[in-house]
């Protein structure tokens, strides 16, 4: 079953006023929606694919524009701790990121994250080069930004040490 409220919850929760109505916001909201699902493993139902600002799923598009109403109003409480776990868990990973990147905003960062895990672990073959292929494909994105995520998520266990042109991810 897929559930775009949860990603509505972690973006109402991160970036107060959140609205599909700008780019930036449906972009960190398609962020959220992989993260949420590809790194912390919280089946949201989603398939992704590359799209021009990485991991993007038109489905959670669809359903963050058809459910838009019935998500804002039913996650208004924070009293379900399974929300409040992955909401922890979330910012966690984003606030380390973000403290690498300072100057950059919650959207860019979401999607260096994002895009980093997809390259290393949801492509086949994987990249061997996840920062190299980033910064090729966006030469917008800071390699030295990209390269300090990249070592941060590697820390972490959200993206494991490549060898032999292999990578996996720790979900």
């Amino acid at each position: 079953m897929k559930d775009p409220c949860i990603v509505w919850y972690i973006a109402s929760k991160l970036s107060p006023g959140v609205s599909l109505s700008r780019l930036e916001d449906r972009l960190l909201m398609q962020k959220i929606g992989y993260i949420v699902q590809e790194i912390l493993g919280q089946k949201l139902g989603y398939r992704f694919s590359w799209y021009s600002y990485g991991p993007y799923s038109r489905a959670l598009s669809r359903d963050l524009h058809s459910y838009e109403e019935l998500c804002v109003s039913s996650y208004d409480k924070d009293d379900e701790m399974s929300l409040i776990n992955i909401l922890d868990r979330f910012t966690e990973i984003y606030v380390k990121a973000q403290m690498l990147c300072p100057s950059e905003s919650m959207a860019r960062i979401l999607e260096i994250v994002a895009s980093l895990h997809m390259l290393s672990a949801n492509t086949y073959p994987p990249s061997t080069d996840p920062v190299g292929d980033l910064a090729r494909i966006k030469p917008y994105i800071s390699r030295t930004c990209a390269e300090q995520i990249f070592s941060m998520l590697r820390e972490i266990g959200v993206i494991k040490t490549i060898e032999k042109g292999v990578s996996s991810d720790s979900a």
